[in-house]
């Protein structure tokens, strides 16, 4: 089924506006992951989510293991989440992808969206911020280019935290993390 612009653009803005409710008023870190999930009730920054959340578990467990537990003991409550992700923003992190749709949705290669990457960056962090780049693929399409821009990022390639990857995923990017 093909999908409408405005369908696109409705994806767009559903993944933005929740994002946005958790940006820090200044980014300390920006971490890029590769794109929305194809399934929608799965978006790291959506609230209410009860299964195959694999990138904020892992990241949480790094940054915040006790509230981790007690999330995932609760039977992921919704209000936990939200706590979480409002520590997640008052430490001054935040997460962007580098598409902004699902990657199915995309009809280009990811590649294509490096330009507009790099144009939102500029509304968003200065060049000092420290970013962190998650997913092989991500490093490969994004390190060069955003170095070459003058911008900070970490050296770690970071596997995404599913599909066996979960160790080495928490072993990288706690160095990440510990390298700021």
């Amino acid at each position: 089924m093909e999908n409408s612009q405005s369908d696109i653009q409705f994806i767009k803005e559903m993944y933005a506006k929740a994002r946005n409710k958790f940006k820090p008023n200044h980014i300390r870190i920006l971490l890029i992951a590769e794109a929305p999930p194809d399934s929608p009730e799965r978006y790291f920054y959506f609230e209410d989510v009860k299964k195959q959340d694999s990138l904020f578990l892992e990241t949480m467990g790094v940054l915040y293991p006790q509230q981790k537990q007690q999330y995932l003991s609760s039977g992921r409550d919704t209000m936990l989440k939200r706590e979480l992700l409002n520590t997640f923003k008052e430490d001054g992190y935040f997460l962007l992808d580098l598409s902004e749709i699902p990657s199915s949705l995309l009809g280009k290669s990811l590649e294509s969206c490096l330009p507009s990457l790099l144009e939102r960056l500029k509304k968003q962090i200065d060049k000092n911020t420290p970013i962190i780049l998650i997913k092989s693929n991500v490093f490969d399409i994004c390190y060069n280019p955003l170095v070459s821009s003058g911008y900070n990022v970490s050296s770690e390639r970071i596997p995404f935290p599913g599909s066996g990857q979960q160790r080495v995923f928490r072993e990288k990017f706690a160095k990440a993390i510990a390298s700021y």
